[in-house]
């Protein structure tokens, strides 16, 4: 969804469109700020694999997702990848005023972001007491997420978390999720991420993932069109397999 800035033009950087968080951190600067910021944004295309941000990093540039999803992973002492949360659609990632990455930033899809040199994104933020706020507001989105994906996470059936995740993901492209689920509206979903990405976000295996779409089909919650496309047949029914409810994190 393009957005605009206060004085009603659309920010656009390298043909990828500013949105959410970014659009807002770009209108809450005065003019002569955002005009001296907005030539520091590039756009990068990413692909499935690419990482981004590696874990102990200390990052240059700090950025938003603008298209597509990236995930926080981990290589523990056994070797294997962990992802340990989700980077969506108008969320920032990159330590701002802070040390090294705690994990790997890689990607799970085809998408975009938009990225600035870190210090003079930190030097201009640091003369608009309003931007700084939002950017702390940011931050504190962040943690959110982590509570979020606790809770998702914390579900003792795989079909459980799978619901979660899916409402997560239609959160970000349909932002009235509550009208939605009230007037029985069905939505389309096109899941970008791999289905064995799936399986280790929610800590399950391929199998046991296929078994849990299946069942919320069985159960008229979801109808499965392709691999990567779902209808949303009954939201409510979605809320309620999931354990959870729609009162989640804005985008």
């Amino acid at each position: 969804m393009n957005e605009h800035s206060k004085s009603g033009k659309r920010i656009e950087i390298e043909g990828v469109v500013a949105q959410g968080k970014l659009q807002r951190l770009l209108d809450a600067l005065p003019p002569e700020l955002r005009t001296e910021m907005i030539p520091l944004w590039q756009s990068i295309r990413f692909a499935p694999g690419d990482v981004l941000i590696e874990d102990g990093e200390v990052a240059d540039r700090i950025g938003f997702v603008a298209d597509g999803f990236l995930a926080m992973s981990k290589t523990l002492q056994d070797r294997h990848r962990h992802i340990i949360g989700l980077i969506t659609p108008s969320d920032m990632f990159g330590r701002a005023f802070n040390g090294p990455s705690g994990y790997r930033i890689e990607a799970l899809s085809d998408g975009a972001v938009l990225t600035c040199d870190r210090q003079k994104f930190e030097a201009i933020l640091a003369r608009s007491h309003a931007a700084e706020r939002l950017f702390l507001l940011s931050i504190l989105d962040e943690l959110d997420a982590a509570r979020e994906w606790v809770m998702v996470l914390g579900s003792s059936k795989v079909v459980e978390r799978l619901a979660s995740l899916l409402i997560i993901l239609s959160r970000h492209k349909y932002r009235t999720l509550e009208s939605c689920a009230r007037d029985n509206i069905r939505l389309g979903l096109h899941i970008h991420i791999k289905r064995v990405d799936i399986a280790h976000l929610l800590g399950t295996s391929p199998e046991s993932l296929s078994r849990a779409f299946h069942q919320l089909e069985r159960e008229g919650a979801i109808r499965i069109v392709t691999p990567y496309d779902i209808e949303i047949s009954n939201l409510g029914t979605l809320v309620d397999i999931s354990g959870n409810s729609l009162e989640m994190r804005d985008a």
